[in-house]
């Protein structure tokens, strides 16, 4: 199961909205800190989503995919960890 929904945006024309699950314990998801990452920080709360364009939405598909992930406080792409031989 995804952790994230991405949606045409319903109050801006041409965008598209990413909404993410939360997992209850207070702490933004490697979902949500990507997706925030990508808005600038453009968060919808009458949408509960970040608002992005078309091609933001497709980026982050492709960087959730392959695991990069987004820091809580400085806004930094990581790139995934490589795995260990």
């Amino acid at each position: 199961m995804k952790d994230y929904q991405i949606a045409p945006a319903r109050y801006a024309k041409g965008k598209m909205a990413i909404h993410c699950a939360s997992d209850g314990s207070g702490w933004k998801t490697r979902a949500m800190s990507l997706a925030e990452r990508l808005a600038n920080g453009r968060y919808s709360g009458r949408e509960n989503a970040y608002i992005v364009s078309p091609t933001a939405a497709t980026r982050f598909e492709r960087l959730y995919a392959e695991g990069w992930s987004a820091s809580n406080f400085s806004n930094k792409l990581y790139p995934p960890k490589a795995e260990i031989a």
